[in-house]
């Protein structure tokens, strides 16, 4: 009998940490990277390591996949870790594909949610709160700053050269949209809700094929890289019922299958939780869910193989905690050493999760760790020339 197997679109921590949860969950886990240096390539939790070439299409996907089922002798589960690969899958998926199992959204749903114009606008239609948003950057006037320019999609990411711009002050504003002027319309803005990076929270759930939630963990952030607007890089377990509830309801809207991540900011005025984004593939610390309880990968696996999934409940009060990108982030943003240090002899009082460092698995921790070393000595030296050659 063929044992179950998952293939895994792999990349940065989010695939590093879905091999791992493939492993502790005893399925065997092939690894598809378009970096010869992902983190996924030093992992030990792989049966095979495959590189295609960066950015790569169905194409060069097909024959990959035709080999694995060959292989295996019969299909495993597709598992994206990427907005582009989840894309990647959605239109395999639409194409009729059976060779593998897909365990992903529609190509129409991945499409709303991988564009945040079409996105806020179907949110906004199906009742969800959101952040003031303004569409039309060219004509629309905020009301309020700061506000945070988004770029609509991941490809537009290069257009903004980074993730999101926030913007103080409508003089700041007035400088974008001159630098922009041609290309308003691949960004929108939002209303920066106020509060610290502890009103942020992150639901990873997977969703059955009747559009129902079979699992879902939820996590409240305490630090992000960069700052306030980046990714996870520190976090703690918290279940949040409304928030659950609130994740069904979107499912169901979308009429989602798969795993997803999404997230909510909560005003700490009102105590109104306010509706982020949702990824449509497996969230960056799935690692996480799986070491509080809920494994995100067995459950995509149980639902692309048509087996009931049990919903577990999570377990609470655990840490996530990536040390070197916190460290970084809150050094950036002139948080004092003495306060970081306060905070962080606090989480010795915790169950600690790495985000990285698995003693079963270091070397990808080790990787990680020099590669950040080495990133901070190549900016002080650049930092102390600059200094050096000023008159």
């Amino acid at each position: 009998m063929q044992k179950a197997y998952v293939v895994v679109l792999a990349r940065g921590i989010n695939g590093l940490g879905a091999l791992r949860s493939a492993h502790h969950a005893g399925l065997r886990a092939y690894a598809i990277v378009d970096k010869p240096r992902d983190l996924s390539v030093y992992s030990r939790m792989s049966v095979g390591i495959v590189t295609l070439p960066l950015d790569f299409g169905l194409e060069a996907l097909r024959p990959v996949l035709a080999r694995l089922a060959s292989q295996e002798g019969g299909p495993g589960v597709l598992i994206a870790c990427s907005d582009a690969t989840a894309e990647l899958l959605s239109d395999l998926k639409e194409t009729g594909y059976s060779e593998h199992h897909i365990i992903a959204p529609t190509s129409e749903a991945t499409r709303i949610l991988n564009d945040k114009q079409l996105e806020c606008r179907v949110m906004e239609d199906g009742g969800v709160s959101l952040p003031r948003t303004y569409y039309e950057l060219d004509c629309d006037e905020p009301d309020t700053f700061p506000i945070i320019i988004k770029p609509r999609t991941f490809r537009d990411y290069q257009t903004l050269k980074a993730k999101n711009l926030v913007i103080y002050s409508q003089e700041e504003f007035e400088r974008f949209r001159s630098r922009f002027k041609s290309q308003l319309n691949r960004f929108l803005g939002q209303e920066v809700i106020p509060g610290t990076d502890d009103n942020l929270w992150v639901c990873n759930a997977t969703f059955n094929q009747n559009h129902e939630l079979s699992a879902c963990f939820v996590f409240n952030r305490l630090g992000t890289m960069p700052s306030h607007y980046g990714v996870t890089s520190l976090a703690i377990s918290r279940d949040n019922p409304e928030l659950r509830a609130w994740c069904q309801k979107i499912g169901q809207s979308l009429r989602y299958c798969g795993p997803a991540m999404i997230e909510f900011k909560r005003d700490p005025r009102t105590g109104t939780y306010y509706y982020l984004e949702t990824n449509p593939r497996l969230g960056m610390c799935n690692w996480f869910d799986t070491r509080c309880g809920v494994n995100n990968i067995l459950a995509c696996v149980q639902v692309a193989h048509g087996n009931p999934v049990n919903f577990v409940s999570q377990k609470n009060n655990r840490v996530y905690w990536n040390f070197f990108g916190d460290l970084i982030a809150r050094l950036e943003s002139r948080e004092k050493l003495f306060l970081i240090s306060v905070r962080y002899l606090r989480l010795l009082f915790y169950h600690r999760i790495g985000a990285l460092f698995y003693w079963r698995d270091p070397v990808p921790a080790a990787k990680y760790a020099m590669d950040m070393i080495w990133n901070i000595t190549r900016r002080v030296i650049k930092r102390l020339l600059s200094i050096r050659i000023k008159p």
